[in-house]
């Protein structure tokens, strides 16, 4: 299955996870998104103060997808994120209008408890092919 959505990616691209932290720190202070990707950037994107284009979710790496995903909306930039490529400092334009699911940790998934089961919803076949619940 195929996603259909866009986002507008403007980011930050380390290579040292060393810059990550006071990175973030000057975002924390008020500094300007734009000002440090063109300083600090890694990514072709500097140039245009962080902003890499529009991209399909599905074309995106696994680690930028989530980043996005797991934004809550209370600042206006996420936690870095690895991918291949480093480390990434995103800024959303919008929160996504969707849950995104990923192939990898799916025993992430557990019940409102806290605990992974499989249990809960299943059923049981009879002799004669009928289901118990």
């Amino acid at each position: 299955m195929t996603s259909n959505t866009t986002v507008a990616l403007h980011h930050i691209l380390l290579k040292s996870p060393l810059l990550a932290d006071d990175i973030v720190k000057e975002l924390e202070l008020g500094a300007d998104f734009a000002d440090l990707a063109k300083e600090y950037s890694a990514c072709p994107s500097a140039n245009n103060e962080g902003f890499a284009g529009y991209h399909n979710l599905d074309t995106l790496p696994t680690g930028i997808v989530k980043a996005l995903s797991a934004w809550d909306g209370g600042t206006p930039y996420t936690k870095p994120a690895r991918t291949q490529f480093g480390l990434h400092i995103l800024k959303p334009v919008s929160k996504l209008e969707r849950q995104v699911i990923t192939d990898d940790g799916a025993d992430e998934f557990s019940n409102e408890e806290g605990e992974f089961s499989g249990e809960e919803n299943s059923q049981t076949l009879d002799n004669q092919g009928s289901a118990e619940s």
